[in-house]
Protein backbone atom coordinates (compact mmCIF):
# COMPACT_ATOMS: atom_id res chain seq x y z
CA UNK A 1 0.00 0.00 0.00
CA UNK A 2 3.00 2.41 1.04
CA UNK A 3 4.51 1.74 -2.43
CA UNK A 4 1.43 2.04 -4.19
CA UNK A 5 1.14 5.70 -2.51
CA UNK A 6 4.33 6.88 -3.20
CA UNK A 7 3.93 5.67 -7.56
CA UNK A 8 0.29 7.60 -7.29
CA UNK A 9 2.44 10.85 -5.85
CA UNK A 10 5.29 10.62 -8.45
CA UNK A 11 2.48 10.86 -11.05
CA UNK A 12 1.03 14.21 -9.39
CA UNK A 13 1.25 17.21 -11.33
CA UNK A 14 3.85 20.17 -9.86
CA UNK A 15 2.62 23.18 -7.83
CA UNK A 16 4.34 25.94 -5.81
CA UNK A 17 3.29 26.54 -2.26
CA UNK A 18 3.95 29.45 -0.40
CA UNK A 19 4.09 29.95 3.78
CA UNK A 20 3.32 33.52 4.38
CA UNK A 21 4.31 34.60 8.22
CA UNK A 22 4.68 37.19 9.90
CA UNK A 23 8.64 37.33 9.84
CA UNK A 24 9.35 34.77 7.26
CA UNK A 25 7.90 33.43 3.87
CA UNK A 26 8.71 30.57 2.18
CA UNK A 27 8.05 29.03 -1.06
CA UNK A 28 8.86 25.60 -2.62
CA UNK A 29 8.18 23.40 -5.89
CA UNK A 30 6.24 20.45 -4.47
CA UNK A 31 5.18 16.93 -6.29
CA UNK A 32 2.47 16.04 -3.64
CA UNK A 33 4.14 15.78 -0.03
CA UNK A 34 8.14 16.12 -1.71
CA UNK A 35 9.89 19.29 -1.50
CA UNK A 36 11.98 19.65 -4.98
CA UNK A 37 13.14 23.30 -3.54
CA UNK A 38 12.56 25.66 -1.37
CA UNK A 39 13.31 29.31 -1.14
CA UNK A 40 13.04 31.39 2.36
CA UNK A 41 13.07 35.06 2.86
CA UNK A 42 12.67 37.32 6.13
CA UNK A 43 10.12 39.72 5.73
CA UNK A 44 12.18 42.54 7.53
CA UNK A 45 11.16 46.12 8.79
CA UNK A 46 7.95 47.54 7.52
CA UNK A 47 6.81 44.96 5.29
CA UNK A 48 3.84 46.26 3.10
CA UNK A 49 2.91 44.75 0.55
CA UNK A 50 4.08 46.62 -2.19
CA UNK A 51 7.40 46.08 -0.91
CA UNK A 52 7.10 42.13 0.03
CA UNK A 53 5.21 40.94 -2.76
CA UNK A 54 7.55 41.75 -5.53
CA UNK A 55 10.15 39.75 -3.30
CA UNK A 56 7.70 36.75 -3.62
CA UNK A 57 7.26 36.70 -6.95
CA UNK A 58 11.10 36.72 -6.89
CA UNK A 59 11.42 33.84 -4.85
CA UNK A 60 9.25 32.29 -6.35
CA UNK A 61 10.88 32.36 -9.54
CA UNK A 62 13.54 31.42 -7.87
CA UNK A 63 12.29 27.79 -6.22
CA UNK A 64 11.08 27.52 -9.82
CA UNK A 65 14.81 27.70 -11.49
CA UNK A 66 16.29 25.39 -8.46
CA UNK A 67 13.81 22.87 -9.22
CA UNK A 68 14.12 22.96 -12.80
CA UNK A 69 10.79 23.77 -13.79
CA UNK A 70 8.64 26.58 -15.65
CA UNK A 71 5.60 27.95 -14.79
CA UNK A 72 3.87 26.06 -17.35
CA UNK A 73 4.66 22.98 -15.60
CA UNK A 74 2.68 23.78 -12.51
CA UNK A 75 -0.77 23.17 -11.94
CA UNK A 76 -0.95 26.00 -9.10
CA UNK A 77 0.00 28.35 -6.27
CA UNK A 78 -1.56 27.48 -2.79
CA UNK A 79 -0.66 29.95 -0.29
CA UNK A 80 -1.18 29.56 3.36
CA UNK A 81 -1.45 32.77 5.03
CA UNK A 82 -2.48 33.98 8.44
CA UNK A 83 -6.28 35.00 8.98
CA UNK A 84 -8.41 36.53 9.29
CA UNK A 85 -9.09 36.22 5.25
CA UNK A 86 -11.88 35.00 2.85
CA UNK A 87 -10.50 31.80 1.09
CA UNK A 88 -13.38 32.53 -1.77
CA UNK A 89 -12.12 35.83 -2.64
CA UNK A 90 -8.48 35.37 -1.41
CA UNK A 91 -8.65 38.11 0.29
CA UNK A 92 -6.60 39.12 3.58
CA UNK A 93 -7.63 40.87 6.29
CA UNK A 94 -5.20 42.84 9.11
CA UNK A 95 -3.27 39.97 9.95
CA UNK A 96 -1.75 40.89 13.70
CA UNK A 97 1.68 39.99 12.35
CA UNK A 98 1.74 41.79 9.04
CA UNK A 99 1.13 45.71 9.57
CA UNK A 100 -0.53 46.66 6.55
CA UNK A 101 -1.72 43.66 4.91
CA UNK A 102 -5.61 45.51 4.93
CA UNK A 103 -8.19 44.09 2.63
CA UNK A 104 -4.99 43.24 0.60
CA UNK A 105 -6.31 40.87 -2.88
CA UNK A 106 -4.10 38.09 -2.77
CA UNK A 107 -4.91 35.76 -4.99
CA UNK A 108 -5.96 38.18 -7.67
CA UNK A 109 -2.49 39.78 -7.68
CA UNK A 110 -0.91 36.51 -7.28
CA UNK A 111 -3.21 35.56 -10.86
CA UNK A 112 -2.12 38.72 -12.51
CA UNK A 113 1.49 37.93 -11.29
CA UNK A 114 1.41 34.07 -12.90
CA UNK A 115 -1.37 33.36 -14.86
CA UNK A 116 -2.10 30.47 -13.07
CA UNK A 117 -4.57 29.45 -10.97
CA UNK A 118 -4.33 30.32 -7.46
CA UNK A 119 -5.58 29.54 -3.97
CA UNK A 120 -5.53 30.88 -0.74
CA UNK A 121 -6.08 29.28 2.84
CA UNK A 122 -5.80 29.92 6.71
CA UNK A 123 -2.20 28.88 7.73
CA UNK A 124 -4.35 26.53 10.36
CA UNK A 125 -6.84 25.04 7.75
CA UNK A 126 -3.41 24.31 4.78
CA UNK A 127 -1.36 22.97 7.52
CA UNK A 128 -4.52 20.44 8.70
CA UNK A 129 -4.98 19.66 4.91
CA UNK A 130 -1.44 18.60 4.12
CA UNK A 131 -1.78 16.09 7.55
CA UNK A 132 -5.09 14.97 5.66
CA UNK A 133 -3.29 14.50 2.42
CA UNK A 134 -0.16 13.25 3.06
CA UNK A 135 0.75 13.11 6.75
CA UNK A 136 -1.23 11.48 9.45
CA UNK A 137 -4.41 11.55 8.46
CA UNK A 138 -4.22 9.87 5.53
CA UNK A 139 -7.24 7.76 4.79
CA UNK A 140 -9.56 9.05 7.42
CA UNK A 141 -12.42 11.16 6.17
CA UNK A 142 -12.99 13.19 9.53
CA UNK A 143 -10.26 14.30 11.37
CA UNK A 144 -8.95 17.56 13.44
CA UNK A 145 -5.34 19.25 13.57
CA UNK A 146 -4.92 21.15 16.42
CA UNK A 147 -1.31 23.03 16.00
CA UNK A 148 0.46 24.30 19.11
CA UNK A 149 3.27 26.78 18.99
CA UNK A 150 3.58 30.49 19.53
CA UNK A 151 -0.36 30.61 19.29
CA UNK A 152 -2.90 27.84 19.32
CA UNK A 153 -4.94 27.04 15.74
CA UNK A 154 -6.84 24.42 14.21
CA UNK A 155 -7.90 22.70 11.27
CA UNK A 156 -11.53 20.45 10.56
CA UNK A 157 -11.63 18.03 7.96
CA UNK A 158 -15.86 17.10 7.74
CA UNK A 159 -16.32 14.45 5.11
CA UNK A 160 -13.19 15.23 3.25
CA UNK A 161 -13.68 18.49 3.88
CA UNK A 162 -12.28 21.71 5.15
CA UNK A 163 -14.47 23.26 7.73
CA UNK A 164 -14.67 26.66 6.69
CA UNK A 165 -17.67 28.43 8.10
CA UNK A 166 -19.44 31.21 6.44
CA UNK A 167 -16.37 32.63 5.49
CA UNK A 168 -13.69 30.55 6.97
CA UNK A 169 -13.36 31.55 10.05
CA UNK A 170 -14.38 28.13 11.72
CA UNK A 171 -11.58 25.47 13.54
CA UNK A 172 -10.42 28.74 15.41
CA UNK A 173 -9.47 25.85 18.17
CA UNK A 174 -7.39 27.74 20.03
CA UNK A 175 -9.79 30.43 21.00
CA UNK A 176 -12.56 27.85 22.92
CA UNK A 177 -13.18 28.91 26.25
CA UNK A 178 -11.30 26.86 28.79
CA UNK A 179 -11.61 29.00 32.07
CA UNK A 180 -14.36 31.12 31.96
CA UNK A 181 -13.28 33.25 35.02
CA UNK A 182 -9.41 33.01 33.32
CA UNK A 183 -7.35 36.10 31.47
CA UNK A 184 -8.74 37.67 28.36
CA UNK A 185 -7.15 37.18 25.30
CA UNK A 186 -5.73 38.94 22.45
CA UNK A 187 -8.83 37.97 20.84
CA UNK A 188 -10.89 39.61 23.38
CA UNK A 189 -12.56 36.41 24.90
CA UNK A 190 -12.22 35.31 28.16
CA UNK A 191 -9.83 32.69 29.51
CA UNK A 192 -9.30 30.92 25.55
CA UNK A 193 -6.86 27.83 25.44
CA UNK A 194 -4.33 29.60 23.73
CA UNK A 195 -3.86 32.13 26.46
CA UNK A 196 -3.35 29.27 29.15
CA UNK A 197 -1.34 26.70 26.83
CA UNK A 198 0.75 28.31 23.92
CA UNK A 199 4.10 28.41 23.98
CA UNK A 200 3.90 31.83 24.40
CA UNK A 201 1.71 31.78 27.67
CA UNK A 202 3.67 29.08 29.30
CA UNK A 203 6.79 31.46 29.10
CA UNK A 204 4.70 34.29 30.06
CA UNK A 205 3.27 32.98 33.39
CA UNK A 206 6.84 31.57 33.92
CA UNK A 207 8.02 34.73 34.05
CA UNK A 208 5.19 36.85 35.34
CA UNK A 209 6.00 34.35 38.67
CA UNK A 210 9.68 34.70 38.12
CA UNK A 211 9.11 38.63 38.56
CA UNK A 212 6.73 38.02 41.62
CA UNK A 213 9.41 36.31 43.20
CA UNK A 214 7.84 32.70 43.12
CA UNK A 215 10.49 31.46 40.83
CA UNK A 216 13.31 31.25 42.23
CA UNK A 217 14.38 27.74 41.27
CA UNK A 218 13.32 28.43 37.76
CA UNK A 219 15.34 31.43 37.47
CA UNK A 220 18.42 29.44 39.12
CA UNK A 221 17.43 26.68 36.35
CA UNK A 222 17.80 29.22 33.72
CA UNK A 223 20.72 30.95 34.97
CA UNK A 224 23.12 28.16 34.88
CA UNK A 225 21.62 26.93 31.68
CA UNK A 226 23.29 30.59 30.52
CA UNK A 227 26.48 29.72 32.67
CA UNK A 228 27.01 26.21 30.85
CA UNK A 229 25.18 27.43 27.21
CA UNK A 230 27.60 25.36 25.47
CA UNK A 231 26.62 21.97 27.22
CA UNK A 232 23.07 22.94 26.18
CA UNK A 233 21.77 20.89 22.86
CA UNK A 234 18.45 23.09 21.99
CA UNK A 235 19.82 26.82 21.52
CA UNK A 236 16.41 27.83 21.59
CA UNK A 237 15.91 26.47 24.89
CA UNK A 238 18.35 29.07 26.45
CA UNK A 239 17.06 32.32 28.05
CA UNK A 240 17.80 35.54 26.88
CA UNK A 241 18.73 38.49 28.96
CA UNK A 242 18.47 42.34 28.60
CA UNK A 243 14.76 43.78 27.29
CA UNK A 244 12.57 41.62 25.21
CA UNK A 245 8.91 42.98 23.61
CA UNK A 246 8.10 39.37 23.29
CA UNK A 247 8.14 38.21 26.96
CA UNK A 248 7.25 40.15 30.17
CA UNK A 249 9.84 42.35 31.32
CA UNK A 250 12.04 40.93 34.10
CA UNK A 251 13.72 43.87 36.49
CA UNK A 252 13.75 41.17 39.30
CA UNK A 253 16.27 38.66 40.40
CA UNK A 254 17.52 36.52 42.95
CA UNK A 255 19.31 39.70 44.65
CA UNK A 256 16.83 41.89 43.99
CA UNK A 257 13.63 39.72 45.50
CA UNK A 258 15.76 37.96 48.16
CA UNK A 259 18.86 39.29 48.98
CA UNK A 260 18.57 43.05 48.51
CA UNK A 261 19.02 44.78 50.98
CA UNK A 262 21.99 42.48 51.69
CA UNK A 263 23.85 43.20 48.25
CA UNK A 264 23.11 46.73 48.60
CA UNK A 265 24.84 46.73 52.78
CA UNK A 266 27.34 44.74 51.35
CA UNK A 267 28.56 46.78 47.95
CA UNK A 268 27.13 50.43 48.95
CA UNK A 269 24.88 50.29 46.45
CA UNK A 270 22.05 48.80 44.34
CA UNK A 271 22.54 45.30 42.93
CA UNK A 272 21.26 46.09 39.00
CA UNK A 273 21.14 42.57 36.67
CA UNK A 274 19.77 42.63 33.14
CA UNK A 275 16.11 41.32 33.09
CA UNK A 276 16.33 37.81 32.29
CA UNK A 277 13.51 36.03 30.30
CA UNK A 278 12.61 32.42 29.67
CA UNK A 279 10.47 30.38 27.13
CA UNK A 280 8.49 27.69 27.02
CA UNK A 281 11.39 25.46 26.31
CA UNK A 282 13.33 26.76 29.38
CA UNK A 283 10.09 25.83 31.13
CA UNK A 284 10.12 22.21 29.81
CA UNK A 285 13.84 21.41 30.72
CA UNK A 286 13.32 22.70 34.31
CA UNK A 287 9.70 20.64 34.32
CA UNK A 288 12.44 17.51 33.11
CA UNK A 289 15.03 18.69 35.48
CA UNK A 290 12.02 18.56 38.84
CA UNK A 291 11.90 22.55 38.76
CA UNK A 292 8.47 22.51 40.94
CA UNK A 293 6.63 26.28 39.29
CA UNK A 294 7.72 25.01 35.70
CA UNK A 295 6.19 21.81 36.80
CA UNK A 296 3.21 23.16 37.58
CA UNK A 297 3.20 25.23 34.46
CA UNK A 298 3.42 22.24 32.22
CA UNK A 299 0.71 20.49 34.28
CA UNK A 300 -1.46 23.26 33.65
CA UNK A 301 -1.27 23.57 30.36
CA UNK A 302 -1.58 19.37 30.09
CA UNK A 303 -4.91 19.68 31.56
CA UNK A 304 -5.74 22.67 29.75
CA UNK A 305 -4.79 20.88 26.63
CA UNK A 306 -7.18 17.44 27.69
CA UNK A 307 -10.28 19.89 28.07
CA UNK A 308 -10.02 21.07 25.02
CA UNK A 309 -9.29 18.04 23.12
CA UNK A 310 -12.47 16.72 25.07
CA UNK A 311 -14.50 19.57 23.44
CA UNK A 312 -13.23 18.49 19.82
CA UNK A 313 -14.23 15.12 20.77
CA UNK A 314 -17.46 16.19 22.02
CA UNK A 315 -18.11 18.72 18.89
CA UNK A 316 -16.49 17.29 15.65
CA UNK A 317 -16.79 12.96 16.69
CA UNK A 318 -13.45 12.68 14.67
CA UNK A 319 -11.61 9.59 13.96
CA UNK A 320 -8.30 11.02 14.61
CA UNK A 321 -7.12 14.30 16.64
CA UNK A 322 -3.37 15.20 15.10
CA UNK A 323 -1.04 16.97 17.12
CA UNK A 324 1.39 19.29 15.57
CA UNK A 325 3.75 22.83 16.76
CA UNK A 326 6.37 22.42 18.94
CA UNK A 327 4.74 22.49 22.39
CA UNK A 328 3.73 19.14 21.81
CA UNK A 329 7.48 17.76 21.74
CA UNK A 330 7.20 18.08 25.39
CA UNK A 331 6.14 14.26 25.10
CA UNK A 332 4.61 12.52 27.79
CA UNK A 333 4.76 15.20 30.69
CA UNK A 334 2.22 17.32 28.57
CA UNK A 335 0.52 14.12 26.52
CA UNK A 336 0.00 11.97 29.49
CA UNK A 337 -2.34 14.91 31.66
CA UNK A 338 -3.94 15.56 28.37
CA UNK A 339 -5.08 11.99 27.47
CA UNK A 340 -6.04 11.37 30.81
CA UNK A 341 -8.46 14.36 30.88
CA UNK A 342 -9.83 12.56 28.06
CA UNK A 343 -10.18 8.99 29.87
CA UNK A 344 -11.72 11.01 32.64
CA UNK A 345 -14.49 13.17 31.31
CA UNK A 346 -14.80 12.61 27.44
CA UNK A 347 -17.83 10.47 26.65
CA UNK A 348 -17.64 7.03 25.96
CA UNK A 349 -18.62 5.90 22.10
CA UNK A 350 -16.73 9.11 21.04
CA UNK A 351 -13.98 8.37 23.10
CA UNK A 352 -13.55 4.89 22.14
CA UNK A 353 -13.55 5.99 18.26
CA UNK A 354 -10.59 8.63 18.01
CA UNK A 355 -6.79 8.56 18.21
CA UNK A 356 -5.23 11.34 19.08
CA UNK A 357 -1.62 11.05 17.24
CA UNK A 358 1.71 13.61 16.48
CA UNK A 359 1.74 15.26 13.29
CA UNK A 360 3.99 13.74 10.75
CA UNK A 361 5.26 16.03 8.37
CA UNK A 362 6.95 18.27 10.88
CA UNK A 363 8.81 21.79 10.03
CA UNK A 364 7.74 21.40 6.30
CA UNK A 365 4.03 21.44 7.08
CA UNK A 366 3.22 24.65 6.18
CA UNK A 367 4.41 24.31 2.22
CA UNK A 368 3.23 20.89 2.19
CA UNK A 369 -0.51 22.46 2.87
CA UNK A 370 -0.24 25.05 0.82
CA UNK A 371 0.83 22.96 -2.28
CA UNK A 372 -2.20 21.03 -0.97
CA UNK A 373 -4.58 23.60 -1.56
CA UNK A 374 -3.82 22.49 -5.92
CA UNK A 375 -4.94 19.02 -5.31
CA UNK A 376 -7.98 19.94 -3.00
CA UNK A 377 -9.77 22.72 -4.70
CA UNK A 378 -8.54 20.59 -8.68
CA UNK A 379 -10.22 17.67 -7.07
CA UNK A 380 -6.66 15.99 -7.83
CA UNK A 381 -6.91 12.15 -6.76
CA UNK A 382 -3.58 11.70 -4.43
Amino acid sequence: MQNEDINMQDQLPLVVGVDLGGTQIRTAVLRGPTLLSRVGLLTGENPLPDRLLPRIYIAIQEALDKAGATLEQVAGIGIAAPGPLDYRTGVIFTPPNLAGWDRVPLRDLFTEQFHIPVFVENDAHTAGLGEYMFGAGRGANNMVYLTISTGIGGGVIIDGKILEGVNGSAGELGHMTIDWHGERCNCGNIGCLESIASGTNIARKANEAIQAGEGIELLTFARTMLEHSSTVPDRSALPTQGDDASTVELHSSIFTRRDELKAGSQTGGEQQEEPLHVNARTVALAAEAGVPLARAIIQNAAEAIGVGLVNIIHCFNPEIIILGGGVTQMGPMLMEPALRVIQERAMKLPRESVRVVQAQLGASVGLIGAGSLIYYHKNIKV
